[in-house]
């Protein structure tokens, strides 16, 4: 499944998929994007030297209008986007473009979102109001009244491992001890960290993630829906079936036809 898109008047909301891409261009609107997915790759800003990223679920961005943008992955992650009219955008002050990390707001928003563009017959005026909150949320960070957590900034090296960890492990039980144990913390302040640094919890992101897996499973291969939860570690088909039903609005047979 490609680009897919939704104009609902004064912005463009787009969900770019997980596969490689380049672009490079600057937009006339204000870009905000939402990272539901982790994803490495090259970018620059405003014609800055090039350098690596290493985006994480969570991290809110928000671009001046006009400020060009380079930006190529090799294998890319799923990415809610959205550019707002120059009339309705905040301004976006202090550097062209802004970076706002463990966003529980925005990313709940993108995920909204991603399931009314997904759907069978998108809802113009909900994915408006959906967009607007995410504007208004911008607006607020931007003029400092929603601070960005900051105190576990120093533990993201140490969920760089958790993240790598539940990638590695998805078909198998994730117990939330044992990542405790990976990041060196004891349970509830890894908790505190994790959803903090991520914007989800251990839980959620897991459930993603297998989520995630799952809508490639179903779009790149005909395995069976038995097989598929099997090697996303869900524990029956079922529940793979309710939740797909709940986050992208297709039950496994449409999402694969779609």
């Amino acid at each position: 499944m490609g680009m897919v898109e939704l104009d609902v008047g004064w912005a463009r909301i787009a969900l770019l998929p997980s596969a490689p891409y380049s672009a490079d261009g600057a937009s006339s609107a204000c870009v905000m994007g939402v990272a539901l997915e982790r994803q490495r790759g090259v970018h620059a800003v405003a014609g800055e030297a090039r350098r690596d990223f290493d985006a994480w679920p969570g991290e809110f961005a928000l671009a001046a209008p006009g400020v060009p943008v380079f930006s190529e992955s090799a294998h890319g992650g799923e990415y809610l986007v959205v550019q707002a009219d120059r009339a309705v955008a905040p301004p976006v002050t202090g550097a062209p473009r802004r970076l706002f990390r463990g966003q529980r707001e925005a990313i709940a928003l993108a995920r909204s979102l991603r399931r009314l563009l997904l759907s069978q017959q998108p809802d113009v005026q909900q994915a408006a109001q959906h967009a607007a909150a995410l504007l208004a949320h911008g607006a607020l960070l931007l003029d400092g009244a929603t601070v960005p957590a900051t105190a576990y900034d120093a533990d993201r090296a140490l969920h760089a491992r958790v993240l790598d960890a539940i990638d590695a492990m998805l078909a198998s039980p994730l117990p939330l001890e044992g990542l405790a144990d990976l990041a060196g913390m004891p349970l509830l302040r890894f908790l505190r960290s994790f959803t903090h640094t991520t914007g989800m919890t251990p839980h959620a992101w897991i459930t993603e993630r297998r989520l995630q897996r799952a809508r490639r499973m179903l779009r790149g291969t005909d395995a069976s829906l038995a097989d598929i939860a099997a090697a996303c570690g869900f524990s029956h088909q079922s529940h793979l079936g309710a939740l797909l039903k709940r986050e992208v609005a297709h039950t496994p047979a449409q999402y694969r036809r779609r």
